[in-house]
Formats: C-alpha cells, sequence, structure tokens
C-alpha cells in the first residue's frame, strides 16, 4: 500500500527537492533487524514518541545485504533518551548524539530529528545549525543521498520516504537529495561518501552527481582534515579500495588529497601493478581477514615507494624521504606513519626466512603479524609456501595464531558519583 501526501516541515525545504511522502507497507524479516535496537525503538514508542530506524541499515536491508550498523532517529531530545535509558550516554559538543550501550560493546546510535536553519534562527549560539531540531520530514531531506534517508517503523512495518529513495533502490542509482551542485559544494567529503557507496553497493551513480564530483573536487582540501582521514580509512577498509581509488583518481580528487601519490598515479603507466598490492589486500578484507589500517595504507602506498625499498644501501634514510611527502598533506596520525614505516623495513629482514636469529627478531616486535601480512600482500602468490608460511607457522608457534588480531579496547571504567549531600 502507498500512500502519497506532502508531509509537514518545521523549515521551508529547498526549492529543488522534491518532498511528497510515500509510506510502503514492508515486512523486513526479525532475523535482519537488531534485537536491541528494536527493543529501544519500542520503549521510546512507550515513551510516546516517534523512533524509527533509519539510514544505512534500512538500505542495506533493502538492497539483500546484512546491515553491521543500527542507527536510530526520534522525536525524543536527547535529555529526553537520557532519562529513559539507564545505559544512555550522550556524546557530541557539536552535534549531540545518544549511544545506547549494550552487552560485547555494542552501541545504538539515536539521533533526534533536525533541521535547516532559517531566518528567524538565531545563530549566534555556538553549534545552533547543527542542533535544531524538527520533524522527520525535515530530518530526511537534510541527508545527503536519497538512499539514505528511508525510515523504517517497526511496529507499523511501514517505510516512509520522502525523497524518492524506494524508486532509487529499485534503480539501484546514487543520487543527491537536491541538487547534486549544492549539495556537494556545501559539503566535499560527499564526493569521498558517494564513491564508497557507488563502488561497495554496486550502484550507477547519476551522472549528475558524477559530473557536480569532477566540478567541486578542488573544494575537497576545504574539509576538517580528521574527516578526510577517516573516510580514506572507510574506503580502504570496504574491501572494495582499489575500485574507490581508481575512481576518486579518475574524478581528480586524489591528486588533491595526496599529489605525490597522484602524480605517481599517472605516470606509471602500468595501473594494474599500481593497485596491484591493494587488490590482494580487498581479497583478504573480502574474505573476512582482520588487516589492521596500518597495512591497507602501506598497500595503498607500496608501489610508490619499492624503489626506495629495494635500493641498495640505507633504506630507512631513503624510505623517509619519500613516504612523508607522497601523503602530504593526508594529516595521518604518527602512530599510522610509524607502523607503515617499520612494517616496510621489516620486509628485507623476513625475506632472509625465519632460521636466521636477525630475523626472528621481528618476532618480538608488536608489528610482527602486519609485517607477515603486508609480505602476503607484496609478494607473488608462488613466493608464499617458500616465504611467507614459515612466517606464519613462527606466530603460530610464538603467539597462538598466525594472522593479525585488532587489540582489544579497554574497558572504560565508570567514575563513582559522590553520595548526595546531606541537607540537614
Amino acid at each position: 500500500m502507498i500512500q502519497s501526501h506532502n508531509d509537514c516541515f518545521s523549515s521551508p525545504p529547498p526549492p529543488d527537492v522534491d518532498c511528497s511522502l510515500r509510506i510502503v507497507k514492508h515486512t523486513i524479516p526479525f532475523s535482519m533487524l537488531d534485537p536491541d535496537a528494536v527493543k529501544a525503538l519500542r520503549r521510546i514508542n512507550r515513551f510516546g514518541y516517534k523512533a524509527y530506524l533509519v539510514g544505512g541499515c534500512v538500505r542495506d536491508i533493502l538492497l539483500g545485504r546484512q546491515p553491521k550498523d543500527f542507527d536510530v532517529v526520534t522525536s525524543a531530545m536527547p535529555a529526553e533518551m537520557r532519562r529513559m535509558f539507564r545505559n544512555c550516554r550522550l556524546i557530541g559538543r557539536r552535534f549531540r548524539l545518544a549511544h545506547l550501550h549494550f552487552k560485547n560493546r555494542k552501541i545504538i546510535e539515536v539521533a533526534t530529528f533536525r533541521r535547516s536553519p532559517t531566518e528567524e534562527d538565531d545563530m549566534s549560539i555556538r553549534h545552533a545549525a547543527e542542533n535544531l531540531f524538527g520533524g522527520p520530514a525535515d530530518d530526511a531531506i537534510r541527508r545527503d543521498f536519497t538512499i539514505n534517508a528511508l525510515m523504517y517503523d517497526v511496529g507499523a512495518k511501514e517505510i516512509h520516504d520522502w525523497v524518492h529513495g524506494l524508486q532509487d533502490i529499485e534503480r539501484r542509482l546514487l543520487r543527491t537529495i537536491g541538487d547534486p551542485n549544492r549539495r556537494i559544494s556545501e559539503d566535499p567529503v560527499r564526493i569521498l561518501r558517494a564513491v564508497k557507496f557507488g563502488v561497495h553497493l554496486d550502484l550507477t551513480i547519476d551522472p549528475g552527481l558524477m559530473e557536480a564530483m569532477r566540478t567541486h573536487a578542488p573544494l575537497i582540501t576545504n574539509c576538517a582534515p580528521a574527516r578526510l582521514v577517516e573516510e580514506i580509512f572507510k574506503l580502504l577498509r570496504s574491501g572494495s579500495s582499489t575500485r574507490c581509488l581508481e575512481l576518486i583518481h579518475d574524478i581528480g580528487v586524489l591528486d588533491q588529497l595526496m599529489p605525490a601519490l597522484g602524480s605517481f598515479v599517472t605516470a606509471n603507466t602500468d595501473e594494474r601493478s599500481t593497485w596491484a598490492p591493494l587488490e590482494r589486500a580487498d581479497a583478504m578484507v573480502r574474505h573476512g581477514r582482520a588487516v589492521s589500517d596500518s597495512v591497507l595504507l602501506a598497500a595503498l602506498l607500496f608501489e610508490a615507494c619499492r624503489e626506495s625499498l629495494e635500493a641498495g644501501g640505507d633504506a630507512s634514510k631513503k624510505l623517509e624521504q619519500v613516504l612523508e611527502p607522497l601523503v602530504q598533506p593526508m594529516p595521518f596520525t604518527r602512530r599510522h606513519m610509524t607502523r607503515v614505516r617499520q612494517i616496510f623495513l621489516a620486509q628485507r629482514r623476513l625475506a632472509q626466512g625465519p632460521h636466521t636469529l636477525r630475523a626472528r627478531k621481528i618476532l618480538d616486535r608488536e608489528y610482527a603479524a602486519e609485517a607477515v601480512d603486508l609480505m602476503e600482500i607484496t609478494f607473488r602468490e608462488d613466493q608464499h609456501e617458500q616465504y611467507v608460511a614459515p612466517w606464519r607457522k613462527a606466530l603460530t608457534s610464538r603467539y597462538g595464531t598466525g594472522t593479525y588480531e585488532p587489540p582489544s579496547k579497554p574497558r572504560r571504567r565508570r567514575r563513582r558519583r559522590p553520595p548526595p549531600r546531606s541537607t540537614d
């Protein structure tokens, strides 16, 4: 059943956005939903507030994928969420959110409906624009792409669609909400998000959006550096990073983010070998292997650094002259860049095999498994039995596992609240 009618807005929608509401009956199998997210939704509803699943989880289910995360959007204010849930923690100064904490460190993120500012709003207050609250329609049109603006009412088993996102899901089309030139220019990080969604979800990118990304590629350097680093790592972790990096190079974004790497890719006529280590890293991710961010970054940079690593003499000094300029001006953390340097330099010693004392000292390093992962990525497949397999065996013998395992997050200690003061 489809109902079409105009939905009320707290603030006027942009003139380039078609904002008619379509409600579609759709029963999503309970096995595809997170039980804790469903409990949270039902509890919010019992207190008299609206609450929906929103964004990527709804999109992925409709595309036949099992979501990794479930986000909730609601009419309840952050402070009201805190009163409803004992496991609620409010985060963010710029963009206030509620995090519901469950077993096994699971977090359900809950956001209050936001709206765009109007002339009547006082924008002199710090972060005012990010914390203007509205209704579900206001919240939907503020999102970036139509497929990310769908909301699912678990109780009524209905999908609420204000921006024709269901139609784009059916067509497997990635399209911005409103004019792509306006949406990309107001937040150029959306270029990286569009590439990630288009490639990873196997969607066709709308021609108007593709043209807007090419036009506004130079604006991406104006974005917050921390956001850019985060989005680059999301691309590298996607299992489709090779195609993503090829696309951002094609549209001119790589030349803006890392000009030296972009120039190397352009000058290298054998593009297949340029991306070969990254293709192998993607294959490991798709097969469910845990691959560290440092190894993924090293796979991206390896071919550009190969000459300095294979040259005679002091490889460390030659690598230093190449590595840092290669990633500028992207502000990757010192921890990541130090680890990349360490696992790069470990390759020569690993090639000697675990029978030599000098090479076996690598096993004492905390980056040993990551160094072997990079070895598996950069050595030819016919060399794995001779070079990689002995190191896997040595790692297993010493640590009980031959592969990298992400470090477990330390349990956060809760501060005890002081007893209330006596009023006597």
